[in-house]
């Protein structure tokens, strides 16, 4: 069910919450120190593409726009002290990351790759009306975008309408929101051969059937589940329903153990957030409890096929590294309140520290990155210390 090259033995080093904020201090000053006005944060080796002139980026995913928003994220939740005003660097990532997407053909209005997940960093630092009407508006231009999915999709912008609900009350963003319920919706096929409800996405020149966390069913439901108070008791009936039968109909298990192929029909057997048991459950975690127990055992047995499996090799990112696949025992903890999950969680951090200060060794750098480096890993050891399960820019922003 697992590819165990892809994985490595955990740590024998015990959880210690000192240990663990002290690295979260040391992250987040490491990151405030390296900061530059002019070229943002240095690009990791990792993160470039095949082009070695890869410019720094500025997108929430893995840009200066994420790195911004951790660092006042863990300042605003009282995880570090020191806090730097970025108000002034992010006026311009926006435009930048526009050029960016359009040299390499990709579309630009996006939650974690594109214009919206950087402007509502802005608005998060210094709200506006006038802001806030252009991430409405791009936010309705992604209502009907194809690739039906997380990363470029609805489902992303979705979420960046539900925080902008939160913080405001204008039912303007309630509306964009169920617009984009209403589309995502008549867009949920049957699909024979499986028996259960998915969407197609339409990405980078190809239609495939994923689905995990990012690319996939898994996100999708999510972002239909996290709004819904504000659906109707029929259309939240349906998404639990359809998506209980999704999991048990597309799951690869055994007795113990539970997983999900990257895309339907695949041999792909990752275990990391953005594909596999760590992002099924991190998604799917908020569904009801105890109204089908079948779907209640897939979930724990994918828990244990991640403990099983051991941190991933790749390091200790959120994406496809140790602290996402962590989170799926967080969101665990949260739905069971089982002690098992936590201290799993907890092992699984001290191990992404470690991670962490090697890697850091190795490429003579940090990982300036959300969701594919350091300063994701300090948001989600914060959550070990605290005991909470709030995937970032997924839960919170």
């Amino acid at each position: 069910m697992y590819e165990e090259a892809r994985h490595e033995p955990l740590t024998q080093t015990q959880w210690n919450p000192d240990f663990a904020r002290a690295a979260v201090d040391r992250i987040a000053e490491d990151a405030h120190s390296r900061f530059d006005e002019r070229t943002l944060w240095p690009i990791h080796p990792l993160d470039r593409f095949t082009d070695k002139s890869t410019p720094p980026f500025s997108m929430l995913y893995f840009g200066a726009a994420g790195v911004i928003w951790a660092l006042d994220y863990l300042n605003a939740i009282g995880a570090t002290a020191k806090k730097r005003d970025y108000t002034d660097s992010l006026s311009d990532l926006a435009g930048k990351n526009r050029s960016e997407m359009q040299l390499r053909g990709a579309q630009t209005c996006s939650f974690l790759m594109g214009d919206v997940g950087i402007m509502l960093v802005q608005w998060r630092l210094s709200a506006g009306d006038a802001l806030a009407e252009r991430i409405l508006q791009v936010i309705e231009t992604n209502v009907t975008n194809p690739a039906r999915e997380l990363m470029w999709g609805a489902p992303g912008t979705m979420l960046a309408a539900l925080f902008m609900l939160d913080s405001t009350g204008d039912e303007r963003w309630k509306a964009v929101y169920l617009r984009s319920v209403k589309q995502l919706l008549s867009e949920w096929e049957r699909n024979a051969a499986h028996n259960c409800h998915l969407w197609t996405q339409d990405l980078y020149g190809q239609r495939s059937v994923y689905l995990g966390a990012v690319h996939g069913f898994a996100a999708n439901v999510f972002s239909l589940i996290k709004g819904r108070e504000y659906l109707d008791p029929q259309t939240t009936a349906l998404v639990e329903a359809r998506a209980r039968e999704t999991v048990a109909h597309t799951v690869e298990s055994d007795d113990v153990h539970a997983n999900w192929p990257a895309e339907l029909g695949g041999k792909s057997r990752l275990v990391q957030h953005c594909h596999g048991a760590p992002g099924m459950i991190t998604c799917l975690a908020n569904l009801s409890s105890g109204a089908d127990r079948q779907f209640d055992r897939l979930l724990e047995n994918a828990g244990q096929l991640i403990w099983h499996a051991g941190p991933l090799t790749k390091g200790p990112s959120l994406c496809h590294g140790t602290a996402g696949n962590g989170y799926a025992f967080l969101k665990l903890y949260q739905r069971t309140r089982e002690a098992k999950w936590l201290e799993r969680a907890r092992a699984f951090a001290m191990h992404a520290i470690e991670q962490s200060e090697r890697h850091a060794k190795q490429f003579a750098q940090r990982r300036y990155s959300l969701w594919t480096g350091d300063v994701g890993l300090a948001v989600y050891l914060w959550d070990c210390i605290n005991g909470q399960a709030k995937f970032p820019t997924m839960d919170v922003f």
